[in-house]
């Protein structure tokens, strides 16, 4: 990726780059709102440049963006949305960046609407787990702890960065019971819920939810206990595409085995798959902005936001 241009303020856009490769950033759909902005701020000095520096400077900054984050719908839909008005709008820069910031604005719009069909979902008195952090969990558990009585909040650790811990931070302040299962509980958390939510980094065509490595299990665990499980998501994070191109991307393995000398020596291997599929026979249905989705409806749901 290149984006440095001379007299221009790198703070924000270094800040912004440096979150995507350290995986510092919070859930798909702000994954996909950052690489956004970071194209709209790369393109920023380029307003007025003609059309083949814009498309290179897109077409460096495009390609950082899907090598860095490869399973993020979003960001692979940010991507194909600014290579698409480059190409309709001959290279212009001011048009791109527009283009972004639409997509920062429907994305932040959609996700705030994922909690009005909460309560279709989830009862009072419901013991509710989740698995991994997301930005749509939140929005949804917010409401969640708001309005519904008596419900208490399960959750799984979700390793190597426990990022459940920072989804129920704000939520066990406010006086809600939250218990915290590990990874290898599952099974033990998915029996004492009654629901179960989990985000999702993207959605197939065919309704296979791609989230946090551990999701599946848990859904196998929810199929054995019935118990249902929803994928709370914006339609953006649908892929309308060749599931075979999205990567499940492979994070560090010192990230797992961190001061064990016997990994660090190289005489043990360590393979950290971030996400993994859930086929769409295990997922109950999709709570998005338009409400209750079953998963062989998605692809469609999504074709159709793209033209309202």
């Amino acid at each position: 990726m290149t984006g440095v241009h001379e007299g221009q303020t790198m703070t924000e856009l270094d800040d912004l780059t440096r979150a995507v490769t350290d995986n510092t950033v919070a859930g798909g759909s702000l994954f996909g709102r950052t690489v956004a902005r970071i194209i709209e701020l790369t393109l920023e000095p380029l307003r007025d440049a003609e059309p083949q520096v814009v498309r290179a400077e897109l077409a460096a900054v495009s390609a950082w963006a899907n090598r860095t984050k490869p399973t993020m719908a979003t960001v692979r839909n940010a991507v194909t949305l600014a290579l698409a008005t480059a190409d309709a709008t001959d290279g212009s820069a001011r048009a791109v960046a527009a283009a972004m910031r639409d997509f920062v604005a429907r994305s932040e719009k959609a996700v705030e609407a994922l909690a009005d069909g909460i309560t279709d979902v989830v009862k009072p008195g419901a013991r509710v787990l989740c698995h991994s952090n997301s930005g749509s969990l939140r929005s949804v558990l917010r409401r969640v702890v708001g309005v519904i009585p008596d419900v208490s909040i399960n959750v799984t650790e979700s390793r190597p960065y426990r990022e459940s811990r920072r989804l129920v931070e704000g939520i066990a302040e406010s006086g809600v019971p939250v218990t915290l299962f590990s990874d290898a509980a599952m099974a033990v958390a998915a029996s004492r819920s009654d629901v179960v939510l989990v985000g999702a980094d993207a959605v197939f065509a065919d309704g296979t939810l791609v989230n946090k490595t551990g999701t599946m299990p848990l859904a196998l665990a929810c199929r054995y206990h019935g118990v249902p499980l929803y994928g709370v998501t914006e339609l953006a994070k649908v892929v309308d595409g060749d599931p075979a191109e999205v990567q499940m991307e492979l994070r560090p393995g010192s990230e797992l085995s961190a001061g064990w000398e016997l990994a660090d020596s190289g005489r043990v291997a360590v393979f950290n798959q971030f996400f993994e599929p859930t086929p769409p026979d295990l997922i109950t249905s999709y709570l998005t902005e338009d409400g209750l989705i079953a998963p062989a409806g998605m692809l469609a749901a999504y074709r159709r936001s793209l033209t309202t």
